[in-house]
């Protein structure tokens, strides 16, 4: 029953998003063009208060010994308080009623609270504090900046922080805005484009730093609305990516269950952690759906497709879940050198994980540098693993050396072994980075390590083939490392060149074309090797640009520049045996190896 029920429900749901009409494009991208700029505004707006809160909120409340931070109920509250104020009863946590003897509701905005402290005049500012139990105490503040706080300040200077933030904060919304910007110049009739553009917005207005903005006018509420809005979006988009279709079948009903799950996250029905897990873990397991599709396709541009996606989106929901468990953490009881660097590192990691995710399903909508992704996760998979080992590595082997040290040496010398646990991780360092590349490259890109081992290949092809032969396999390995749309090889001849072989992707350029010549394919763009050794010119290796339009990786053309002697000189013995009518020396040893047997097995005369 419950089968059919949902067999018959799938039915009525559509298999693909929608088409957009031809009528409604120019009003969509009217629309489009219009919040794109309206959330720049927002931006600017956050950035703006960004500023004024360091420079003028946070100094004036440091003045009086306290700060304002936010609650679960994003209720400002008082923090890190001076000495006196703690003594005259004040504790953190308490919630600012009256400020001055006129009275404010325990709920009002953060920033209506400091431009009330500010317009106090004189040096006192006398302050009623709520406390949780429901009791009301009156205090007073001295404007000072030479009375210490209970907490000693962030050790990280005001203006470094205020850089790393602001770069990380600028890299956000330059991949958010951007990303929007870019599909609605390029793709602006894609529904997918459509659902991730405006998904792009709506987290671009509700981040760093707005955010702060709207948790400090009182409006809070507008970062739920706009999540309950982009996230259901962004969930259909990762459904039906990349080409609209809903695949697997399944998936359909994201259509219904985005958006009553965006109603959820909106109205705030889940404590924190769940709704970290739904809106984290629904986007991953609609990456990990995407699997199932990736498994049927065949090799191509769309496997590609799904690849970016999953790489940059799964990076970015990594670092934005890391970032949302780091503010989870008790850090209040912290040091304030942990404690610094602790908030400043989860503000960073929150932007950085938003500046990754659009842009892998940037890289796929587009269509551009599609085959650059394998190579991108192979290092970026050693990258972290090497990293990641070495800071391990090194923490455990200065513990120990400071132990040693302390018990050989003295307690005096004991940070000697940091020190010999960095050199100790810095020997480790350049051998497992190689290890760790190769592995990955064979994990995850195969065809570059075919390319690296082309010339050992050489010398075996060079005895067992002939020149076109050779040719052949040697454009085979070039066309798969590089993805060459198409490609030639031209041995060099008194007259001129021939052709030895050629190689096309798609069946419509098999027939001659103009590029089929060295010139020709250098005046369209193409790349064009010569073979040469130490006996001069042996041929041309040309390799035809990408599908999507994006160079040849740098990297592979320098491993298969490098392979250009041996080409030539494999090309050369290939058809000089050839023109010789020499026989192939694996099929002389087998000749070799019948003749003996032959010999042994003929019988002996009495």
């Amino acid at each position: 029953m419950l089968t059919q029920f949902a067999d018959r429900l799938m039915r009525l749901m559509p298999p693909q998003l929608p088409a957009l009409k031809s009528g409604v494009l120019v009003m969509i991208r009217r629309v489009w063009l219009a919040l794109l700029l309206l959330v720049v505004a927002i931006q600017l707006a956050g950035l703006g208060f960004v500023l004024f809160d360091t420079y003028r909120i946070d100094p004036a409340l440091r003045a009086i010994g306290l700060e304002l931070k936010f609650d679960d109920d994003t209720r400002p509250v008082v923090t890190s308080l001076r000495a006196d104020l703690i003594s005259a009863g004040a504790r953190p946590g308490d919630l600012i009623v009256s400020v001055a003897g006129r009275r404010y509701a325990p709920d009002v905005s953060a920033l209506t609270l400091a431009r009330a402290i500010m317009a106090v005049p004189g040096d006192v500012v006398t302050l009623g504090l709520l406390k949780p139990e429901g009791r009301e105490i009156l205090i007073q503040a001295r404007r000072s900046a030479h009375m210490p706080n209970g907490d000693a300040r962030n050790p990280i200077p005001l203006a470094v922080r205020m850089a790393v933030r602001l770069l990380f904060t600028l890299l956000c919304s330059i991949s958010l805005l951007g990303s929007s910007f870019v599909m609605l110049y390029r793709r602006p009739g894609d529904p997918e484009a459509l659902l991730l553009g405006l998904s792009f917005l709506g987290i671009a207005a509700s981040v760093d730093p707005p955010l702060l903005m709207w948790m400090s006018i009182g409006v809070d509420w507008m970062i739920d609305v706009l999540t309950g809005l982009w996230w259901p979006m962004l969930v259909i988009a990762l459904a039906a990516f990349p080409d609209g279709r809903f695949t697997p079948r399944g998936l359909r009903c994201s259509i219904v269950f985005a958006p009553l799950l965006g109603v959820v996250l909106m109205l705030n029905y889940l404590n924190e952690t769940a709704s970290l897990l739904l809106g984290v873990g629904v986007p991953l397991l609609l990456l990990v759906a995407q699997r199932i599709r990736y498994r049927r396709l065949q090799p191509g541009g769309e496997r590609q497709q799904i690849k970016w996606a999953a790489l940059g989106f799964a990076m970015g929901l990594l670092l934005v879940g890391a970032s949302l468990a780091m503010s989870l953490a008790a850090f209040d009881q912290w040091p304030a050198t942990i404690r610094g660097i602790w908030l400043l590192g989860t503000v960073c990691l929150f932007n950085l994980g938003f500046a990754i995710m659009p842009l892998g399903l940037l890289v796929s909508l587009i269509r551009y540098r599609l085959w650059d992704v394998d190579q991108v996760i192979s290092r970026s998979v050693a990258y972290t693993v090497v990293t990641s080992g070495i800071v391990l590595l090194w923490t455990l082997l200065s513990d120990l050396a400071k132990h040693l040290v302390a018990a050989v040496m003295g307690p005096g010398n004991a940070m000697l072994g940091l020190g010999l646990g960095a050199i100790v991780a810095a020997g480790v360092f350049l051998p497992a980075q190689r290890a760790m590349l190769h592995w990955s490259k064979r994990r995850f890109n195969p065809s570059s390590i075919d390319l690296e081992r082309l010339p050992a290949r050489l010398l075996l092809w060079r005895d067992r083939c002939d020149a076109p032969e050779v040719a052949a396999r040697v454009l085979d390995v070039a066309m798969r490392a590089l993805h060459a749309s198409s490609g030639a090889v031209f041995g060099r001849t008194p007259t001129g060149h021939s052709l030895l072989a050629r190689r096309c992707r798609n069946a419509e350029d098999a027939a001659p074309v103009a590029w089929l010549s060295p010139d020709g394919a250098r005046d369209r763009g193409g790349y064009v090797l010569h073979l040469e050794d130490e006996d001069g010119l042996a041929g041309w290796l040309i390799l035809m640009p990408r599908d999507d339009g994006s160079p040849l990786p740098k990297s592979e053309r320098r491993t298969l520049s490098t392979a250009a002697g041996p080409i030539a000189q494999a090309l050369r013995i290939a058809s000089q045996a050839r023109g010789k009518g020499l026989i192939p020396r694996h099929i002389a040893e087998e000749l070799r190896d019948r003749l003996d047997r032959l010999e042994q097995d003929r019988p002996r005369p009495a």
